[in-house]
Order: structure tokens, then C-alpha cells, then sequence
């Protein structure tokens, strides 16, 4: 995002709507942390600039710096995926596009949160780690799949790395037996992580739409707190129509 320096008043408003912080002053204007600067676009829509000084870098869309706006702006469409909102359905759509299967565990990590955002380095940082514990299963329709320059080492892309982004998400859908060693590799490379992330679990429902008994016994095992969360999609479709 940039502001027109001859336009802008320097009355600020658009400052506390930066979730990085990325807009200050600079004299008498507001300007924007280019490096801060994760082009979500909530300065802009919040229309709060009375005389439309801020605009989109010419370049946003420019690789790799698009990477920034297709992870942190929720309007826009991920290149690699053509989704929107971090590129991925998640498993949100599960019961109809049967993404985990009923003897597998599905599992995303969600690095970052708005006000607190993260570096490129902290997804491979947990990428290597799986890959050094033999895991290697991220799901080709997540982004992060497109980003690799080497899965069997868990490396990213070089000119990837210096991106920053609100947050991102990794998923993969392993079988139930090796869930326990994602996990236990999620919470090790916790340790060394610049932000914060969160580990989500999906499971098909057992009879009367319950949550797998061994589901809840693998956490309970691996000293995971719990918190259900369920999102059915009722009427679109099913599963292989």
C-alpha cells in the first residue's frame, strides 16, 4: 500500500487500522512501512482517508511480494489455488469433497494472527521440521504446496522467504497411526517460532455425527487441549457428484 504525499493531510485516520502497524508519520504525512507492510488492504477498504490519498502499489501484484496479498487480503484470490482467504477451503468442505478420509486424520497449522503477522522463515521452519520426521503429505491444494522449492527437505522457495503475511495455514491428511508424530513435531518446533499458530484437527463423524472416541484419546495423549469446532455443509452436494 502507498499514500500520495501530496494528497495526504496528515490526519492519521487510517493509522490505527494498519494490523502490523505499518502506517506512521513521517513529518507531517502518514507513510507506509513498505517492509512492515503486509498489502491486506484494510487501510483501503475501510474508506477512513477523507481524501483518498491511499492506494495499491502498482507492483502488489508482482511476484514474489503477491504472495503478501494473497495471504493477508480476504478478497483476494490466490494465484496458485484460485481460492480466497489464505488460498484454501481448509477442510471446511470435507463431507463433500472427502479431502480426509474416514482412517485418516486431517491437520492444519495455522501460523500468524492479524496485529501479529510472521515471516516466510517461520513456515519453513515447520516445514523442514516435518520433513526431517519423514512427513512430506501437504495437500497439493493448499498454496503452501506451491512454494516448495524441495519437500523431501521441507525447503521453500529462496526468494519466498522475506515475504511477510498475516498469517498462512499448512495442511496435510496423514493416516491416523502417524497424526501422534505430526503433532509431537508441531509442538517441538514451537520452541523456535516468531509467532504464534494454532494446530487443527478434522476427523470424519462417527455414528450420531460424534467425534471419534480415538480422536479425542490421541489428544488427550499428547497433552492437547481440545476445543470442537464443527462445520457441516448442508446442501451442497455429495460426495463425488
Amino acid at each position: 500500500m502507498l499514500i500520495h504525499e501530496d494528497v495526504c493531510v496528515g490526519c492519521g485516520r487510517c493509522q490505527p487500522y494498519c494490523p502490523e502497524g505499518a502506517i506512521g508519520y513521517l513529518g507531517l504525512k502518514s507513510v507506509v512501512d513498505q517492509v512492515a507492510c503486509v498489502e491486506c488492504g484494510t487501510c483501503l477498504r475501510v474508506h477512513v482517508c477523507p481524501v483518498d490519498a491511499l492506494y495499491e502499489h502498482p507492483l502488489v501484484f508482482e511476484y514474489p511480494r503477491a504472495l503478501r496479498k494473497f495471504f493477508s487480503d480476504p478478497a483476494a484470490t490466490h494465484k496458485a489455488t484460485g481460492i480466497s482467504g489464505r488460498g484454501t477451503e481448509e477442510s471446511k468442505t470435507n463431507d463433500v469433497t472427502g479431502r480426509v478420509g474416514p482412517d485418516e486424520v486431517g491437520i492444519a497449522i495455522e501460523v500468524g494472527r492479524p496485529t501479529l503477522g510472521m515471516n516466510l522463515h517461520d513456515v519453513q521452519k515447520i516445514s523442514r521440521a516435518l520433513a526431517k520426521a519423514g512427513i512430506t503429505e501437504i495437500e497439493e491444494c493448499n498454496p503452501i504446496h506451491s512454494m516448495y522449492a524441495n519437500p523431501e527437505t521441507g525447503d521453500l522457495k529462496p526468494e519466498l522467504l522475506d515475504e511477510r503475511v498475516l498469517s498462512a495455514i499448512i495442511e496435510m491428511s496423514v493416516p491416523f497411526e502417524k497424526a501422534a508424530l505430526v503433532l509431537r513435531t508441531a509442538k517441538e518446533v514451537a520452541k523456535e517460532l516468531d509467532s504464534v499458530f494454532t494446530l487443527d484437527i478434522f476427523s470424519t463423524l462417527g455414528p450420531n455425527l460424534t467425534i471419534q472416541q480415538r480422536i479425542l484419546d490421541l489428544l488427550e495423549a499428547e497433552g492437547l487441549p481440545w476445543r470442537p469446532n464443527a462445520k457441516i455443509n448442508m446442501g451442497l452436494g455429495r460426495a463425488g457428484e
